[in-house]
């Protein structure tokens, strides 16, 4: 991709609000200030994705309709169909906005704010059942997501817009490090809410709803108070001609870019597309196989625990607990790791490793174990999510990152999108084939998903590029 001109006749016009970064040195502080951003993003997903599948079975067995993994599915991914077109339009935008609080913060001053509203109306309808319940509570998911994509794309982009690229993936690491207690945050908060309603899920799960919207409110105006914005424009929200690029160092405004006329999205993607060099598609590619298998456990875990193991709701949110917990302790330290040995070769390592465990996972009944299991996912968690979005941010464009962000987000929600409607047609199919008994069929879950990291695993060998600026690339073979 060709380096874009920027018009700099209102260069000093806006001038930096926060002090410059140090080249080469990371601003640990400010990189936590930026990252409760991304942590509005993990708590709402979390308690969704775990509390939503035993709602939904609820819902269908109160309206005499048999219970189908392909049915939870379908519904599980409704709220992602307009996300997958949103993300990467949205990212794009907030490249392009004019706006005294900056490029991004204008995205999740509105974003944010909606989605503590849909969050709160959903804890309010959780607990009564019908069809008229069941159809608003569909729209309500729709409207939570699409205020989630609204403000997602440039939640992530605010990292890499604030820091010198050098140390992006300790920045990075910081981010999933904030991301993964905000992962604990949303799953211990149904263990609390099981202890306060002892024996009513009902009351428990609405509960859960509030208090997470309540805590996201806490986080926003937390970010709000101390990350400031170097400002693009005079009003609150306004979108430029072409996009906008802010010094990752000085943090000084930098201009409007002037060459590229057309959308900056659709002709990113048509570059990436069109380029000899297809590692940019491999990223995706790494980005859309590996979360197309882990996006499936998220979703029938607790379907998994419930039905097959016979856990309690709480004690499920647990032991799921376990893999952001130690993330958490290992998020640097997998940053470090890519910097020393490689991202593409640290991610090979968390793609192996990670379905070297899902391998053990059917054959554990034991909570102890499966709490061992569950920590040592998360260090290989960590070693993938924390260095596949900084080999995009790397091979990026000036002025493009929320652009290929979006790419990223596009890739992730498509994944996110197909992978349960796919898993739970595997799931119906294998019950109806072997005959197993209820809650048997999420067994074959841990197969599925160790397939498409081993298909991640392919993609990423194509990949070229990416790495920190100096790192001297060897061959695959040599990983």
């Amino acid at each position: 991709m060709s380096e874009p001109t920027f018009n700099n006749e209102n260069r000093g016009q806006y001038q930096p609000r926060m002090k410059p970064n140090v080249p080469g040195k990371l601003k640990y502080g400010r990189t936590f200030l930026i990252g409760l951003a991304f942590v509005t993003c993990s708590i709402f997903w979390e308690y969704y994705n775990f509390t939503m599948p035993l709602l939904l079975k609820e819902f269908y067995t109160d309206m005499g309709i048999s219970t189908s993994d392909t049915l939870i599915g379908l519904v599980m991914v409704l709220d992602n169909i307009v996300a997958i077109f949103m993300l990467p339009y949205f990212g794009a935008l907030s490249d392009r906005t004019k706006s005294k609080f900056g490029k991004r913060s204008p995205f999740l001053i509105i974003g944010v704010s909606s989605a503590i509203v849909a969050f709160s109306v959903a804890g309010f309808i959780s607990g009564s059942r019908g069809v008229g319940v069941f159809v608003g509570l569909i729209a309500v998911i729709m409207w939570f997501n699409i205020s989630m994509a609204f403000y997602r794309s440039a939640a992530v982009s605010l990292m890499p817009d604030l820091t010198d690229p050098e140390v992006r993936p300790t920045g990075n690491a910081i981010i999933n490090l904030m991301g993964a207690v905000s992962m604990i945050i949303g799953l211990g908060i149904r263990p609390i809410t099981s202890m306060m309603f002892p024996g009513n899920n009902n009351m428990g799960r609405s509960a859960g709803f509030y208090i997470v919207s309540f805590i996201t409110a806490l986080v926003l105006l937390i970010y709000l108070l101390t990350v400031k914005e170097t400002p693009t424009g005079k009003k609150f929200l306004e979108i430029a001609k072409y996009n906008i690029a802010i010094d990752p160092v000085t943090l000084e405004y930098i201009g409007e870019q002037e060459v590229e006329k057309k959308e900056p999205l659709l002709a990113g993607i048509k570059k990436i597309f069109t380029d000899k060099d297809k590692s940019t598609l491999y990223m995706l590619l790494v980005v859309f196989s590996w979360f197309f298998g882990f996006n499936a456990l998220r979703t029938f875990y607790s379907l998994f625990a419930t039905n097959s193991l016979g856990m309690e709701e709480g004690d499920a949110s647990m032991i799921l607990m376990l893999s952001p917990a130690v993330m958490i302790l290992f998020a640097v330290f997998a940053g470090k790791i890519a910097q020393k040995f490689g991202r593409k070769r640290t991610i090979f390592i968390g793609l192996i490793g990670l379905s070297a465990c899902l391998a053990f996972m059917p054959f554990l009944k034991g909570q102890i174990y499966l709490m061992i299991l569950f920590g040592t996912i998360g260090i290989f968690y960590g070693m993938i999510n924390i260095n596949t979005i900084v080999i995009l941010w790397e091979k990026a464009p000036k002025g493009m990152i929320g652009a290929l962000t979006g790419a990223y987000y596009l890739a992730s929600q498509l994944s996110d999108t197909l992978s349960p409607v796919f898993a739970g047609g595997i799931f119906d199919l294998y019950k109806i084939i072997s005959g197993c008994a209820e809650g048997k069929q999420y067994d074959i879950l841990f197969y599925y998903a160790i397939f498409f990291e081993l298909l991640a695993m392919f993609f990423l060998s194509r990949v070229k590029g990416g790495e920190a600026p100096g790192f001297e690339e060897k061959p695959i073979e040599e990983n």
